[in-house]
């Protein structure tokens, strides 16, 4: 969309040293005049806040994305574009290589150019951002040159643990199996380490089942608060507490419908919330917070956790009636290290995922390759995703050993030695570590092992005193 279809007002802020600031631009927003000028438009418009929440989504958005204004405004955008009719990971893809534009397709098989443009905002204030769509015309010569500049990446290359799933005798036969559970209906626990990929592994059966233009709902339930927990589960209605949104909001289970619930990290649920959820696997009826209603809800679930549910049912920290019915069929996920064969075939698709739009094209040394392949990976497939960004950070054209992380240039014996629960951090030994790592390093440790003592994140959180979205984020952090 052209800066001159605009009005005048966002043409400064994106064009003008003027800029508006974000108290001035939230309230703009929120005039029934703009409304009734975007909603004008043939092309999609949706507005974004600082913080990435949606702040308006016009008429011919709602139209594509088969969301309403008041199932949308409020989303964070990660929510809005897991709920979207769209399809947007070739835009999350172009963004993160610093792109700006990509193609969407919606389930119909529509396909729109959809473009971000920053909105400034006063100094020191996140800008605002507004998203663009309109129907692609592949007729153009000169916008098909643009957006193919360099060949489509193969399918599944951006998570490498799909392309195991196809060469891994193991994995794949893991997979099959949940597939064929997952069309007869039956409910998926998938169970392994952190990293091992059953986030994968969940998006792999969805696809597999044929259910690939249906919603898919991943929910990390250890990183939402408790006490939003049920709100942000089964949703709520107009003016259920102080702070709601005036129209209420969706939840998780509702959005999902028709599709896939994904439940992450499921033994983080508190356990006042465990009763509510129980009740609707078994009857399939949801009753937001706020309405005296209850409304049918049809999804397949799948739940995942690196945790010992039996334990926590032992302990009382879990409801033996609800792990019953989630784990209709336990799936045990092998951690890397039991399936090594995969691991010279990841490093090469994570090399052609960083040489895609990469100059110079990088490429590992033979010593960097063999302490790559005689390590364990603790982290599993996130962590060896992990190493591979900060070789593309660090190395030019040839990654060496010394590009590697330091636990990757101990001698084997030592790290076999090692207790994984003592908190000592090995990064404070290399003077080549700036003060800032050797806190994060330390941080992660203490972490690890108040998660070991107390049996849950969120438990290691109110510990630590601190929130459980903190810890999340710094377990997450490089």
């Amino acid at each position: 969309m052209k800066d001159s279809n605009l009005p005048p007002t966002l043409q400064m802020g994106m064009r003008s040293s003027v800029n508006v600031s974000s108290e001035v631009l939230g309230a703009l927003l929120e005039t029934p005049a703009l409304h009734a000028l975007l909603d004008s438009f043939s092309e999609a418009l949706i507005v974004t806040d600082g913080e990435g929440r949606l702040r308006f989504i016009n008429l011919a958005a709602e139209r594509v994305n088969r969301l309403s204004k008041q199932q949308a405004v409020g989303l964070s955008e990660s929510d809005f574009f897991q709920r979207s009719a769209l399809n947007y990971d070739d835009l999350l893809a172009a963004l993160n290589r610093g792109g700006n534009s990509a193609l969407t397709r919606s389930r119909e098989g529509r396909v729109l150019l959809s473009s971000t443009h920053a909105i400034p905002t006063g100094a020191y204030e996140k800008p605002f951002r507004m998203l663009t769509q309109k129907d692609f015309d592949a007729s153009q010569p000169q916008r098909r040159a643009s957006l193919n500049t360099r060949p489509p990446e193969p399918q599944g290359l951006r998570d490498p643990q799909d392309n195991a799933l196809h060469l891994s005798p193991q994995l794949s036969s893991i997979a099959d199996t949940g597939v064929r559970a997952f069309r007869r209906r039956a409910r998926l626990l998938l169970l392994g380490e952190p990293g091992v990929g059953k986030t994968a592994i969940a998006r792999h059966i969805h696809r597999a089942a044929g259910w690939g233009d249906r919603p898919f709902i991943h929910v990390n339930c250890g990183s939402i608060p408790e006490s939003l927990f049920e709100s942000e589960m089964f949703g709520y209605e107009r003016g259920a507490f102080t702070g709601a949104l005036a129209g209420g909001k969706q939840g998780y289970i509702e959005a999902a419908s028709g599709g896939t619930l994904f439940l992450d990290e499921i033994g983080e649920i508190p356990l006042h919330v465990q009763a509510k959820l129980l009740k609707f696997l078994e009857d399939s009826t949801i009753q937001s917070v706020g309405s005296p209603l209850s409304k049918s809800v049809q999804v397949q679930v799948i739940a995942a956790t690196n945790k010992d549910l039996r334990h926590l049912v032992d302990m009382g920290e879990f409801r033996a009636d609800l792990y019953y019915r989630l784990a209709v069929l336990p799936v045990e996920i092998p951690p890397l290290r039991q399936h090594r064969d995969d691991l010279p075939f990841l490093i090469d698709i994570l090399l052609s995922r960083i040489n895609g739009d990469r100059v110079p094209s990088l490429s590992l040394s033979a010593g960097c390759r063999k302490r790559l392949l005689s390590y364990d990976f603790p982290g599993n497939i996130r962590e060896l995703v992990n190493i591979f960004e900060r070789l593309a950070v660090l190395a030019d054209d040839e990654a060496q050993e010394h590009h590697l992380p330091a636990e990757l240039l101990q001698p084997v014996r030592s790290r076999e030695q090692s207790a994984p629960s003592v908190v000592q951090d090995e990064a404070s030994d290399d003077p080549q570590q700036n003060l800032k790592l050797q806190v994060q390093h330390f941080e992660r440790q203490v972490i690890l092992r108040a998660v070991h003592l107390c049996g849950s994140k969120r438990k290691a959180a109110q510990h630590l005193g601190i929130d459980i979205g903190t810890l999340i984020r710094k377990l997450q952090r490089d």
